[in-house]
């Protein structure tokens, strides 16, 4: 609808032009961060989060909304639903998302849709889930709103649970250091001067602003998604002793410090649970 975009230009032209087409039979954004060439230890880490998603997520007969799926929607998910519905607002996205979810069997629907004016009403799912889409939105207000709006469709009782990037991660002093320069005015206007131009807005925010924004919807729980940066997944092979060591080191601590490694790494997940009799829609979003 007019003037209720808040979402990032920007992102829809480059997954429907070229994030979600395919070359040589792959999509481009799988291409850009896939893992396909992951060691044993690193395979062991993603099926471990995933398993973890969905013991958070509940089910089974879960009528679950994704959003932001894009063409590579939670698959893993499918068999904790009895039905999926798939938001984006990349019609090539979710070409590629329907015939993802068709291969499971599950009851599924598409909607092409921006996720900060979501076309559904208050709690009519029982579920949602995000993964890094939301830190594609180029302003925090776009962000507060999709926030805001993926948890409206929740039913009181319900859950969210989005898996976002940690902006400031102390064991990766490197990433940290580049989003503080970032995110201070006078440096980030000379560095984008200065810089070829990143093929998607970047705008992972503060754990902390997270924490606010969700707090008013329920109980938020902040735990680590993945240490390691995409960077490192891609490059940091596990063909030495020192790069196995490296990967073991932080699959103990993903898996046995949670808490205290959402701070140190990379990626988080955050869960939202609705209180079962929550009157009203939430906050109240400023215009």
């Amino acid at each position: 609808m007019p003037g209720l975009f808040k979402g990032t230009e920007a992102v829809k032209e480059f997954y429907d032009r070229t994030g979600w087409r395919r070359q040589d039979g792959v999509l481009v954004d799988t291409a850009l961060f896939s893992t396909a060439n992951a060691g044993p230890i690193q395979q062991s880490m993603i099926r471990r989060r995933q398993q973890l998603i969905g013991e958070l997520i509940g089910g089974p007969g879960l009528r679950l909304i994704e959003c932001g799926c894009g063409g590579t929607p939670a698959v893993f998910l499918a068999d904790r639903c009895k039905s999926f519905t798939a938001v984006d607002f990349s019609s090539t996205g979710l070409s590629e998302a329907a015939a993802a979810l068709k291969s499971t069997g599950v009851v599924f629907s598409t909607a092409e849709a921006d996720m900060t004016h979501l076309p559904f009403g208050d709690g009519d799912f029982d579920a949602a889930y995000s993964a890094h889409a939301i830190y594609h939105i180029d302003n925090p207000d776009g962000q507060a709103a999709a926030l805001a709006e993926i948890m409206r469709v929740v039913r009181p009782g319900g859950r969210a649970v989005f898996v976002l990037a940690n902006p400031f991660p102390l064991l990766f002093p490197g990433r940290l250091v580049r989003r503080v320069l970032a995110m201070t005015p006078v440096i980030s206007t000379l560095l984008n001067s200065i810089r070829a131009k990143p093929p998607l807005p970047y705008l992972p925010m503060p754990l902390g602003w997270l924490r606010r924004q969700l707090a008013n919807w329920g109980e938020v729980q902040i735990r680590c998604h993945a240490m390691p940066s995409t960077w490192f997944d891609r490059e940091v092979s596990e063909d030495t002793k020192l790069t196995q060591w490296a990967w073991r080191a932080l699959q103990w601590i993903e898996m046995n410090h949670p808490k205290t490694a959402a701070r140190l790494g990379c990626y988080v997940t955050i869960l939202v649970q609705r209180p079962a009799a929550q009157a009203g829609r939430g906050p109240a979003l400023a215009d």
